[in-house]
């Protein structure tokens, strides 16, 4: 697969066999994260990373900076993922979507995009701070 025109040409694995493709830039912070899971003994059964639509607006997976682990519908996993979910998602440069007010365990993401509220509050204050200092 052929990265460009949002086409994924990483691929992460687990310990399992579980296979995704991810853009070639998140293809570490990924394995990272599985590669963790593993370690703990998590057992992955399925991933979903880059796919040619996104199941929801401004969803990541198109781009292949979004993973899924295990995940059956929004916030269900199963197996349930570990309690330090969001540790290991952060410790390796991840936004786990446990860490949402509208939670989705076992979505994980690229830093950088976390949510509407939390990007449009980064967004005022990058305005606030660049209008402050151009006076």
């Amino acid at each position: 697969m052929a990265e460009g025109a949002g086409r994924a040409a990483g691929v992460v694995r687990s310990a399992s066999g579980a296979t995704a493709h991810v853009a070639s830039r998140a293809t570490g912070a990924f394995q990272c994260l599985v590669s963790a899971l593993d370690r703990q003994g998590y057992p992955i059964r399925f991933m979903g990373g880059w796919r040619a639509h996104g199941s929801v607006r401004a969803s990541l997976h198109p781009a292949g900076l979004a993973l899924d682990i295990n995940q059956h519908g929004r916030n269900i996993t199963r197996p349930r993922m570990p309690g330090n979910e969001i540790a290991l998602a952060n410790s390796c440069g991840l936004i786990s979507g446990a860490q949402w007010a509208n939670a989705d365990s076992g979505h994980f993401q690229l830093g950088g995009w976390s949510g509407r509220a939390r990007h449009n509050a980064r967004r005022h204050d990058y305005h606030r701070e660049h209008y402050a200092n151009a006076r």
